[in-house]
């Protein structure tokens, strides 16, 4: 699989994701793998010269929630 590939279905693993987490109280369990599977696809793109893949501010539900679990 090459990196594009790589990125495209991590794209939309984090898109399914995204939308089948609840609005309110999402298990622990889903913000971790949506925590993991962006930082996969950081560092995925930053080792391809730090190609930009979403949207600016990016994260939604992932950059303030992924931290969540973790404290």
């Amino acid at each position: 699989m090459t990196d594009q590939e790589r990125i495209a279905q991590l794209e939309e693993q984090i898109a399914e994701l995204k939308a089948r987490l609840p609005k309110h109280t999402p298990p622990p369990s889903m913000l971790i793998q949506l925590d993991e599977l962006e930082d996969e696809l950081t560092a995925l793109c930053q080792g391809r010269g730090g190609v930009q893949t979403s949207a600016p501010g990016g994260g939604g539900a992932g950059s303030t929630a992924g931290t969540a679990g973790k404290a």
